[in-house]
């Protein structure tokens, strides 16, 4: 598992959900899985090359970004395959009011200052509207640093519970959650057992379940990197000129051309 956005309460939840899963989707292929959590993208990387993982549930924006797997199923959080995403601080802000703070985001790779102004954002403020935008190992972390004023802001999926004061300033677009994919040269066949067995799955209250699934849901993510940095209404005045501002006080006179001079 390689899924730091996924809000489990605690590292332990975490690491029980993992192992759970391996062993249940090792017995669909009438073998042992062995369920393991990987706290950083570099670790996971150095896995997959060393063939160490055949079956993995990852956060899908970091699979926007990578290649070389197969989407079997999309897990379901509250009975739904997308999951809000929000803005979370101290005190009663608005999104102005964060204008040059830090903030901290779950790990996805390497990508989270694009992850959070173009697929969170939109690409809707500019570049250098926050101060500075942290990496977070998890969501738990994330929070946790909010609370000891280690940041001001943090982005996180919704739905989970705030405490010290943190409140949501801004909720933000709904994104596919962890994403069920298996590396290697797993057969159709295989895939399709680990996609059945998958939606057998009874989880937690992070990972309620899986329902099968291809990779559109990593595509639609990947989409909205690159978001172009848009100007609002207000951002470029509107020029209107009126005649008598552009005359006024000025004097007129057209020359007059000599007819000769045409006919040359």
């Amino acid at each position: 598992m390689f899924a730091p956005a996924a809000p489990f309460p605690t590292t332990a939840a975490r690491v029980e959900l993992a192992s759970r899963l391996g062993a249940h989707l090792g017995k669909a292929l009438r073998g042992t899985g062995v369920g393991r959590v990987y706290a950083r993208a570099g670790d996971f990387a150095a896995a997959l090359k060393k063939s160490e993982v055949t079956v993995a549930l990852v956060d899908p924006a970091y699979l926007a970004s990578t290649s070389g797997y197969s989407v079997i199923a999309t897990s379901v959080r509250g009975g739904s395959l997308d999951q809000g995403w929000q803005l979370v601080a101290k005190g009663n802000l608005k999104l102005a009011d964060l204008r040059g703070k830090r903030i901290q985001v779950p790990s996805n790779g390497g990508r989270e200052t694009a992850f959070v102004l173009e697929v969170l954002l939109g690409g809707n403020v500019a570049r250098d509207y926050f101060a500075k935008i942290e990496v977070a190992p998890d969501t738990a972390s994330a929070l946790a640093a909010l609370g000891l004023g280690k940041t001001d802001v943090v982005a996180v999926p919704a739905g989970i519970e705030l405490s010290g004061g943190a409140q949501t300033v801004l909720a933000l677009p709904g994104l596919a959650g962890p994403v069920l994919v298996t590396y290697g040269n797993t057969t159709v066949q295989q895939r399709t057992q680990l996609a059945m067995a998958a939606t057998t799955f009874k989880g937690d209250a992070t990972i309620g379940g899986f329902r099968a699934g291809d990779g559109e849901v990593v595509r639609a993510i990947a989409r909205r990197y690159g978001s172009t940095q848009k100007r609002g209404p207000l951002t470029v005045p509107a020029v209107r000129f009126v005649v008598g501002d552009l005359i006024e006080g000025r004097k007129i006179a057209i020359e007059r051309t000599p007819a000769i001079d045409l006919v040359r």
